[in-house]
């Protein structure tokens, strides 16, 4: 099987990391892989170019700016003309809206797939003009994809989104999957290291989590906070300057996390305090790596953390309470702890490759 993976560009999030794992088992399955990236790459964010380079994958780079250089579409088209692909698979709203103009100029089709990786209209990141221009884009886009030949929606909650957008559309839900890194046991600790890791905008919940910190029923534990991630320099600080000065030796901004893995074996409580993600991969991450997780109470992430598997958070003060029973649990009530972390990875069990990665070959199968 001939596929190409259309991409807005390799700077690694959700979506990269995801198309990432799935080349590598499409690979393993011997399959003939190739992506198209229609933009360039953010200097201040970590690609997985090379990545993709290691395992053979052939690259092309179309010129920016996305979806407004002509010559970009006539690359484009010529690539899909002389490669013959069987499956066509556009990752991000903007390189669907690419192929779904080159496919209307094509004598001889590939089957086209859109992976949905969020709810794209609701995230809180710029002013209004800019958040309606998106919501106009995306109902459009959406009858756009009624010429795919499937969409795969990372989650129900997805699914739903898309069905608002246009319920005539068919969508199947295939979450992403994680590799189970560690499951140890839990040590008493005196003094806890919390983390976040993600994109530092408005819809990630940031500001409450320092209200939170910022409370007096925090002020007298024994405890730091990690933040990870990167985002505007007007956004970062904001955010330095509502740390109250009691917390200012208490709370780190690491910047851009490239190495993943070593930030999450120094911490020992995650805190997810995002207002609306599609999955949310990050989450599942921290799962893997046997962390214990606080996140807020709705959905997608309740498919994962309930009270039986972490803590969940309505507002800034039941976020404070929350972060003060995990860090008290950890240091007095290990039993609870370590029974979190036994249902985390029952339900991470079900999230494996073994699991998952058939689910799309079927899509692409059923497909062709």
């Amino acid at each position: 099987m001939k596929i190409c993976h259309i991409i807005n560009s390799l700077n690694r999030g959700g979506a990269e990391s995801h198309l990432l794992d799935l080349i590598n088992a499409q690979l393993n399955d011997d399959m003939d892989v190739q992506v198209t990236v229609i933009g360039v790459d953010s200097d201040e964010t970590y690609s997985i170019e090379n990545e993709l380079l290691k395992y053979g994958v052939y690259i092309t780079r179309l010129k920016g700016p996305r979806m407004f250089n002509l010559f970009s579409y006539f690359a484009m088209y010529s690539k899909f003309r002389n490669e013959e692909f069987d499956i066509i698979h556009s990752h991000q709203p903007r390189s669907d809206f690419m192929v779904y103009i080159v496919q209307k100029y094509l004598s001889k089709k590939s089957k086209w797939i859109v992976s949905v990786h969020g709810k794209y209209d609701t995230y809180l990141e710029k002013g209004t003009v800019s958040n309606n221009l998106r919501k106009f884009f995306m109902k459009r886009l959406s009858k756009q994809w009624k010429s795919a030949s499937s969409i795969i929606a990372i989650s129900e909650e997805v699914k739903s989104w898309i069905k608002g957008l246009n319920k005539e559309l068919n969508v199947v839900v295939i979450p992403y999957w994680i590799d189970i890194k560690s499951f140890n046991s839990v040590e008493k600790k005196e003094f806890a290291t919390l983390g976040f890791l993600g994109r530092l905008n408005v819809n990630k919940g940031i500001e409450d989590l320092i209200n939170a910190l910022n409370s007096d029923t925090l002020k007298s534990l024994n405890f730091k906070l990690m933040i990870g991630g990167s985002g505007t320099k007007e956004y970062t600080e904001k955010l330095r300057h509502m740390i109250e000065q009691e917390n200012i030796k208490k709370i780190t901004f690491l910047g851009y996390i490239e190495n993943r893995e070593e930030f999450f074996k120094n911490i020992d409580i995650f805190v997810f305090p995002s207002f609306s993600e599609g999955l949310g991969l990050v989450l599942l991450e921290a799962m893997s790596f046997s962390k214990i997780c606080i996140t807020r109470n709705i959905l997608p992430m309740t498919n994962y953390i309930d009270e039986n598997s972490g803590y969940l958070f309505d507002n800034v003060n039941e976020l404070s309470n929350s972060i003060e029973l995990a860090i008290k649990d950890l240091k007095d009530n290990t039993e609870s702890i370590q029974e979190k972390l036994i249902n985390i990875e029952k339900k991470l069990e079900k999230s494996s490759v073994e699991n998952i990665f058939p689910e799309i070959v079927k899509v692409y199968e059923q497909s062709i």
